[in-house]
C-alpha cells in the first residue's frame, strides 16, 4: 500500500477592509474588501494557485470580506468555495462598528476581554476548534485545503497549538500567538489523519511585497 502523503491546511486571513484601515472592530458586520484588500486577495490567490501540493478544496467564512477573498482564490485555483459560518470572526456585541484602538481590538479578537453582548470566549474557541477539526476530518484524503477566515479564528488556532489542545509534532518549537496580517498564510502540515501537526509557515505575507499589510480588526 502506498504511503499516504502529508495533509496541508492553509489558514488564510481575508484582505483589508476600510474598517481594518480605520481601527474599527468588525465582528459579524458585512464589510466588503476595499481597493487594497482586493489587490491583496489577488496576490494571495496567485500564491495559493502555485502551492504544492495542489490545493484541491476551499472553505470560507460566510462574511463578505472573507467570501470576496475566497472568490479570488477560487478563480485562480478552479475551485468552488464551501461557506462555513463556524469560521466567522468572533461576534463583538455592542462594540461592533466602533473604533476602539488596535490593542483593544487585539485583546477582544483573541478572547482577552468580554465586550457587552459579545460571543463568549468559551463559545468562540469551541466553535473555531470544531471548525478546525471538521476540516481536518472531512478533507483528510486531500493533499491540501485552504480556509479563508479572520484574525480571531487564526489566533484561536494558534493558542490551541500553543497550549497543546491541538497536538504539535515532537520536538516542535513553541508556537507564537501573533496577530495575523491581512491575506497572511498560516500553513499546518499533518503526516497522518490522527497525528500531530507542524507549522510550515506563520503569518507569511511575502506574496504581498510592495503592498501595505496593515493588521487590524477581524
Amino acid at each position: 500500500m502506498a504511503e499516504r502523503p502529508p495533509f496541508h491546511l492553509l489558514l488564510l486571513r481575508h484582505g483589508q477592509t476600510d474598517a481594518n484601515a480605520t481601527g474599527m472592530l468588525q465582528g459579524h458586520l458585512p464589510n466588503p474588501l476595499n481597493a487594497l484588500g482586493r489587490q491583496q486577495a489577488q496576490r494571495l490567490a496567485s500564491r495559493v494557485a502555485r502551492h504544492r501540493p495542489k490545493v484541491t478544496a476551499l472553505v470560507s467564512s460566510d462574511l463578505p470580506r472573507a467570501t470576496q477573498t475566497a472568490d479570488a482564490v477560487a478563480a485562480a485555483c478552479g475551485l468552488a468555495p464551501i461557506l462555513d459560518p463556524r469560521w466567522r470572526e468572533r461576534g463583538f456585541g455592542a462594540l461592533e462598528g466602533h473604533t476602539i484602538g488596535d490593542r483593544e481590538i487585539w485583546r477582544a479578537a483573541h478572547g482577552d476581554t468580554d465586550p457587552p453582548g459579545a460571543e463568549s470566549v468559551p463559545a468562540f474557541r469551541a466553535r473555531v476548534r470544531e471548525a478546525f477539526e471538521a476540516v481536518a476530518r472531512a478533507y483528510a484524503d486531500e493533499p491540501a485545503v485552504a480556509v479563508v477566515t479572520h484574525g480571531g479564528p487564526v489566533g484561536v488556532v494558534l493558542r490551541l497549538l500553543a497550549d497543546g489542545t491541538i497536538a504539535l509534532s515532537a520536538g516542535h518549537d513553541p508556537v507564537e500567538v501573533v496577530q495575523a496580517g491581512n491575506c497572511s498564510v498560516l500553513e499546518l502540515v499533518r503526516e497522518s489523519p490522527s497525528g500531530p501537526w507542524r507549522v510550515a509557515c506563520l503569518n507569511d505575507v511575502t506574496h504581498l511585497a510592495g503592498l501595505a499589510t496593515e493588521t487590524d480588526s477581524g
